[in-house]
């Protein structure tokens, strides 16, 4: 059943899956996807990968991380737990904040502890803490936590005036993308096997794009992830609402982003655009290394405040670029 594209982030972000700990957003993507393509499986390395079978002139795979940021308890001592950071976690952003951690148990509560303003110092009052000195208090917990428990901050999606705010909406935003993608492709005959690939740990060295792309070895591939829309002090040129962004640069196809960009004008489809200087510091870094070479493009989806609690994103970018990928999956030369 097709689910209405705000609602579907909103539940792709509630899902908790940091780098390696992916397999609940995993399960749930594939009861999703199921209805729609003709295979779903699991690869050794936990990324989900759906296959839905065109006229076999080639293979084109489309490529979105599942896992998050998060943290990993890494001592505790009495009531307290200190944390390791798993990704790029700015330790300002989990001040004061309430977490959920796994327990072999089962799933406990508790909160990052900050010093009141009332007994600090001058000095303390410009200190930048560390992961050192961060800790969350336990005394909220009935069950064991150990060593090795993982933890996210405890956050639940909203949507209001047109937008979408949680976490992981890096990378789940695009997760969000390739469902809305099999939901058109149901409509249309394609002439590429198509391959979505749901993959793990991006955030902590992109082995499941990597992996992933090996067991395809497709002719072609577009990663999609997430880029930053314009935050004050700064002032960019991408913004909410106005479409996904193409990467161009030495990192990506230069013609198979040409005939991409082609595709979207001929259809009005809304297309935003980004430098690339070097390394993207996403999967397409990867996925275009593998075997003999994939011609591999980036898209993303405009995000603000990313690796933080409130990311957010305008569903009308997600199904813009939903759009464009179902008619470059129809109309794409080989």
């Amino acid at each position: 059943m097709k689910m209405e594209t705000g609602k579907l982030l909103m539940e792709l972000s509630n899902l908790d899956g940091p780098s390696g700990y992916e397999t609940n957003v995993v399960s749930y993507i594939k009861s999703v996807i199921e209805p729609f393509v003709d295979e779903a499986k699991t690869t050794r390395h936990g990324s989900l990968i759906g296959y839905k079978k065109g006229k076999g002139i080639g293979k084109l795979a489309f490529f979105a991380h599942v896992d998050e940021i998060g943290f990993v308890v890494s001592k505790v001592e009495g009531q307290f737990a200190r944390l390791e950071p798993v990704g790029g976690v700015d330790p300002k952003v989990v001040y004061a904040s309430k977490v959920r951690i796994y327990t072999k148990n089962g799933i406990e509560r508790g909160v990052i502890g900050m010093l009141a303003p009332h007994l600090q110092d001058s000095e303390s009052r410009k200190k930048v803490l560390t992961y050192d000195e961060i800790f969350v208090d336990l005394s909220l917990c009935e069950r064991d936590v150990r060593v090795g428990d993982i933890a996210v901050i405890d956050q639940t999606a909203f949507e209001t005036n047109g937008k979408v705010v949680g976490k992981a909406l890096d990378n789940r935003a695009s997760c969000g993308v390739l469902v809305k993608v099999l939901e058109f492709l149901k409509r249309y005959d394609h002439p590429w096997d198509v391959y979505v690939v749901f993959s793990v740990q991006e955030e902590t060295g992109c082995l499941g794009a990597l992996t992933g792309a090996y067991e395809i070895n497709p002719d072609a591939a577009i990663v999609m992830d997430v880029t930053f829309a314009s935050e004050p002090p700064f002032s960019d040129h991408i913004e909410l609402g106005k479409g996904p962004v193409i990467g161009l640069g030495p990192v990506v196809d230069r013609n198979l982003v040409q005939k991409i960009i082609e595709i979207a004008k001929k259809h009005n489809v809304s297309l935003q655009e980004e430098a690339v200087g070097g390394r993207s510091g996403t999967e397409t870094d990867f996925v275009q290394l593998v075997r003999n070479g994939v011609r591999t493009s980036l898209i993303s989806i405009p995000l603000k405040y990313m690796h933080t609690p409130v990311e957010m994103v305008d569903p009308r970018d997600v199904e813009e670029l939903a759009r464009l990928l179902s008619l470059v999956a129809v109309e794409l030369e080989v």
